[in-house]
């Protein structure tokens, strides 16, 4: 069988279902997989993608002015859809695709896909990596009838997480609905690592990776604002955000390192130049209540990976919080307190053993996001021979 995904975000793009979607797709062979994405008008190549791996098409929507501004060019994206169903059934067709996933979170690719599935009598499948229409910032009036479409189409709805699909299974009374995690294709060699912090330090070097966007933005604000009170800790972060847009959505320069983006293949030898990870989840924001109960943020990964102490700063009820106690691999402050945040960092720095336990839970946990084991568990709800 030959599994066409469709997905707007695909490397060299930026953001976390870019990585989701290539950390997937590498462990498929050529005549198993082929990926579907957006592009520039000319897409630059992708470092260490195996050539003899999935084939890549990429159809040209995404326009920018100086590498922002992606939203103001919706009605590029939109003049293009026809034309995008169509280029999804002529390779459905060439590629003689057996199978067709369509991806969120662009509702335009996963409808287009779901179209030209149903154009081409192919079996067609849904993957959403964040909520839609629970996602307050979703103005369209036409996103309730859009996604009712896409599930009534789907043989399975795949998601992002188990909260998701606790969430689905209640409110749309439906089975169809499982887990299909993040992954990861390869562990950091040991001699790569450069291990634990220790208690005796005057000053712990933190750091954060990943999208400052309104999924952790009030969050990640509070956890600047604590440690700015403190002389015992530094934060570094690492993104694709510009400083100053950073500024804008409300994150005091003077109180972070600002150092730009990683590339994927480069996060863990970045991480181990620091003491402790931060991963942060937004209390509230511009999002869905739903949404931010349900989100597993991509960064997760790269951290359980790091063999360094984890830090959270999470709300209460979030899948993302369960996930934490349930396996114990992360330091975890769910009050929205900046005396609780720094206590929280103390209780981790001031204890070696409890850094040791945390990075052996990390170690043990991350195993759930192997992508051999991940894919494996596709082709089997796929119902592919193994």
């Amino acid at each position: 069988m030959k599994i066409l995904l469709v997905s707007s975000s695909i490397l060299p793009q930026t953001g976390g279902s870019s990585v989701i979607v290539e950390n997937l797709a590498q462990n498929f062979e050529r005549t198993e997989f082929v990926v579907f994405g957006s592009s520039t008008w000319n897409p630059r190549k992708v470092p260490g993608r195996n050539p003899d791996g999935p084939k890549f098409i990429y159809f040209f929507t995404e326009m920018y002015f100086m590498g922002r501004g992606n939203r103001f060019f919706r009605w590029f994206r939109k003049l293009r859809f026809n034309q995008l169903v169509t280029s999804i059934e002529k390779v459905i067709k060439e590629q003689k695709i057996d199978h067709v996933i369509g991806v969120f979170p662009n509702i335009d690719y996963c409808r287009a896909a779901c179209i030209a599935a149903k154009r081409t009598a192919c079996p067609f499948s849904s993957y959403f990596h964040n909520t839609y229409i629970e996602n307050r910032s979703i103005k369209d009036a036409r996103a309730a009838d859009w996604q009712q479409g896409i599930f009534d189409q789907s043989e399975q709805v795949f998601v992002m997480s188990k909260g998701m699909q606790v969430y689905y299974e209640k409110e749309y009374r439906s089975d169809k609905f499982i887990p299909l995690v993040h992954t990861f294709n390869e562990y950091p060699l040991p001699e790569g690592q450069t291990g634990i912090p220790g208690a005796n330090k005057d000053v712990y070097n933190l750091v954060a990776i990943g999208n400052f966007n309104e999924s952790n933005l009030e969050a990640s604000k509070r956890m600047l604002n604590a440690i700015g009170s403190s002389n015992k800790f530094t934060l570094s972060i690492y993104t694709h955000v510009p400083k100053l847009l950073l500024e804008k959505r409300g994150m005091d320069p003077a109180l972070f390192n600002y150092k730009g983006a990683v590339r994927p293949e480069e996060v863990n030898e970045v991480i181990q130049q620091y003491d402790v990870c931060v991963l942060t989840h937004g209390f509230e924001g511009g999002y869905g209540e739903i949404e931010y109960q349900t989100i597993f943020p991509t960064r997760t990964i790269p951290l359980l990976l790091s063999g360094k102490p984890i830090f959270v700063h999470s709300p209460k009820g979030s899948f993302l919080n369960n996930f934490i106690q349930e396996n114990a691999c992360a330091h975890l402050v769910d009050t929205a307190n900046a005396s609780a945040i720094i206590a929280g960092l103390n209780k981790v720095v001031q204890d070696e053993q409890y850094q040791k336990k945390l990075v052996e839970n990390a170690a043990e946990t991350v195993k759930l996001f192997y992508g051999p084991h991940v894919a494996a568990r596709l082709k089997e709800q796929l119902k592919i021979s193994v």
